[in-house]
């Protein structure tokens, strides 16, 4: 009998250790066929539109696609507790990071905030690895709670343009607007758990969804309430995202399209594919949503004015230009922890208060 079982430990150690590597095959599959799509059956013209197309286009894709990582990177740094003592730079070094792991580390779609969450606890000192944690979660929260209400506002706004598509494209709409929904619910309940669990109906549910879920979501809530008193910096950061960050990915769009179309396409519906695009890009279906991503924009584009070999022109290099960014970051693993002699002492420091 121990014969057996010690024979069948290694197996099944091997077995976990192949299964990320097996999911990322996957993922990438999937990704592999939806860009394949997105390009069609006539690569050749797609391929010939983007050798053709002004540079300058693809240089203005890349730069607001940079800053919104650089937007980004400030959110957190300001979600992030001061006694944690988080230089700009480092914040700007974490986020690259996180950037590139999401991408080609086989950890899922969390993987960038998994390694994240763990350099900065590493830093942050015995007593502060827990509010390291929770302020990469919270800032994951207030990422997604923007994207999704900018989504809504864009619904609300072209519900009459979006009711005019086909019944599938437009199914995928609704789909993925229930989804906004339901995230902005989520966050809501996060945000104002004090209020919303007094009912006992909701208590049970949490407990029920912490049973099935082995305590995932009592944490998350638990987490996220010591963020209540911040409510300044929560507001703040969460129109910094609905307003401007995700805007500018919406802008890094519009370059390659003009560049392809040589007019300004139809603002609105263009900021609308977009958004839903990045929605769907949320979904953990492929690495940083590529595929996905650039599938609904494509489907979406069409349907409003846009012909479909200049919309897999433009998603191309988008989301080219998006893999070069997230594979460039791969550099600040190899840039010093602090930028200077000062922030060293201040972290030095703050590790002495710690232990």
């Amino acid at each position: 009998m121990s014969s057996r079982n010690g024979g069948s430990l290694p197996r099944k150690s091997s077995r976990n250790k192949l299964l990320p590597v097996v999911k990322l095959c996957l993922k990438l599959g999937i990704a592999a066929v939806l860009i394949a799509w997105v390009i069609g059956e006539d690569g050749r013209a797609v391929l010939e539109s983007i050798r053709r197309m002004n540079p300058l286009w693809v240089v203005l894709c890349f730069l607001a696609l940079l800053a919104q990582m650089a937007g980004t990177a400030i959110r957190w740094k300001f979600l992030i507790a001061e006694d944690l003592h988080v230089s700009f730079y480092k914040a700007f070094r974490l986020t690259a990071i996180g950037l590139f792991a999401n991408i080609f580390i086989p950890a899922g779609a969390v993987g960038g905030d998994v390694v994240k969450a763990t350099l900065l606890a590493a830093k942050a000192g015995k007593g502060k690895r827990v509010e390291a944690t929770i302020s990469i979660l919270v800032d994951r929260i207030v990422g997604m709670a923007g994207l999704f209400l900018l989504t809504l506002v864009l619904f609300l706004v072209f519900l009459r343009r979006i009711l005019e598509l086909p019944p599938a494209a437009g199914f995928l709409v609704f789909a993925l607007t229930l989804m906004c929904i339901v995230g902005l619910l989520v966050t809501v309940v996060l945000f104002f758990q004090d209020f919303i669990f007094r009912w006992s109906i909701a208590a049970k549910l949490l407990a029920f969804a912490d049973r099935w879920m082995r305590g995932v979501p009592g944490s998350v809530v638990r987490a996220v309430s010591a963020y209540r008193s911040r409510w300044r910096t929560l507001f703040w950061t969460a129109f910094f995202s609905t307003f401007l960050l995700h805007p500018l990915l919406m802008l890094a769009m519009f370059f390659p399209l003009y560049g392809e179309l040589h007019v300004l396409p139809e603002i609105g519906t263009t900021m609308t594919a977009v958004a839903y695009g990045s929605v769907a890009a949320a979904i953990p279906l492929t690495p940083g949503g590529v595929g996905t991503r650039d599938a609904v924009i494509k489907t979406l584009l069409p349907f409003w004015g846009v012909t479909e070999s200049s919309a897999a022109a433009a998603m191309i290099l988008y989301t080219s230009m998006l893999l070069l960014i997230n594979f460039l970051s791969g550099i600040a693993f190899f840039l010093p922890d602090e930028w200077s002699c000062k922030e060293k002492n201040i972290s030095r420091s703050a590790g002495t208060e710690s232990t």
